[in-house]
């Protein structure tokens, strides 16, 4: 592989991982309404459904924090590539 192959490479990389930067923010931005939603429409049920729904948004919202967090190290990994 010829170093601009690896360069070609490594731009890609970077493509693909703002775009999937942008989904996860995308999709964070929808769960965020929707447990808002949940918490309007499902105020003090009396078996607790909105605190469970609630409870597992935020879980979701937790693991794509930590997804973003992933894919800001490697985008700063192959920053750190094309620059040698």
């Amino acid at each position: 592989m010829s170093l601009q192959d690896t360069m070609a490479q490594i731009a890609s990389l970077q493509r693909a991982i703002q775009d999937q930067t942008r989904l996860i923010n995308d999709f964070l931005k929808g769960n965020r309404d929707t447990m808002q939603l949940v918490r309007t429409e499902l105020k003090g049920s009396t078996k607790g459904y909105d605190q469970l729904m609630v409870n597992s948004l935020s879980q979701v919202e937790s693991s794509l924090a930590s997804s973003l967090s992933s894919l800001q190290r490697a985008a700063d990994a192959l920053t750190q590539v094309r620059a040698v």
